[in-house]
């Protein structure tokens, strides 16, 4: 069965962009976990903040589109 390149990188994007941005809210709402998250903010594009988490939600929906569609195509060229 092949994989929907276009819709699998999608949902790939949705989804990770979307949990990053719930992680990096938590922390930020709660304090838990603030110097892991806050580590892992510095290696992207982003800070320890609301709009670091509005980026990083960007650059995780990008990376998804990218990664899932890639994935797909090597799936599917593994499947035939």
């Amino acid at each position: 069965m092949k994989l929907n390149q276009k819709a699998f990188a999608w949902a790939l994007a949705i989804f990770s962009s979307i949990g990053v941005f719930l992680i990096m809210s938590f922390s930020l709402l709660s304090g838990r976990a603030s110097n892991i998250v806050a580590r892992a903010a510095a290696l992207h594009f982003a800070s320890y903040s609301w709009n670091g988490a509005i980026l990083l939600a960007v650059e995780y929906f990008i990376l998804g589109v990218i990664i899932g569609w890639l994935f797909a195509w090597v799936y599917n060229k593994f499947v035939k």
